[in-house]
């Protein structure tokens, strides 16, 4: 009886060949795994960034303090009431110069330029209620700490 039959041999050299093929498959997968997870942690990092900057974004425009700081540094004034529009028919339409399309440069006016108004594709982004509600909580809590100076 022979120990070391072919059969035997070749059974011993598949069954390591797959072993080792299982080792590698797995250590690939392990790294994959690790990049993934950084990957997420990342995302999760800018996401939160993101969120930060929106929210700082929306408090340094707010209304209140720019028309302060308007007025602080630009010496700018409140309207008076005689340069407040009431009727929206008060409102002047824009004037639209035309452009040569070829040159891109405006065409000489020889005539008064009809009276368009200009299409605008801007999509308004409107938060949720809840987002709404914990901005103002957040505004309200900075105002507190600031004591209401800006």
């Amino acid at each position: 009886m022979k120990i070391f039959r072919i059969s035997n041999i070749l059974s011993f050299a598949a069954a390591t060949a797959f072993g080792v093929l299982l080792f590698w498959t797995s250590s690939a997968v392990q790294q994959k795994e690790d990049q993934l997870f950084e990957l997420q942690n990342t995302l999760v990092q800018e996401e939160e960034a993101a969120r930060v900057l929106g929210v700082e974004w929306d408090y340094l425009n707010r209304p209140q303090r720019l028309e302060k700081m308007a007025v602080q540094h630009l010496g700018m004034e409140l309207p008076s009431a005689t340069e407040i529009i009431k009727k929206v028919n008060e409102i002047p339409e824009p004037v639209v110069i035309p452009l040569d399309e070829t040159l891109a440069i405006p065409v000489a006016v020889q005539t008064p330029a009809p009276k368009k108004i200009i299409p605008m594709k801007a999509q308004m982004i409107t938060p949720a209620k809840t987002d709404k509600q914990s901005f103002d909580r957040l505004i309200e809590s900075l105002d507190e700490e600031n004591g209401g100076a800006e």
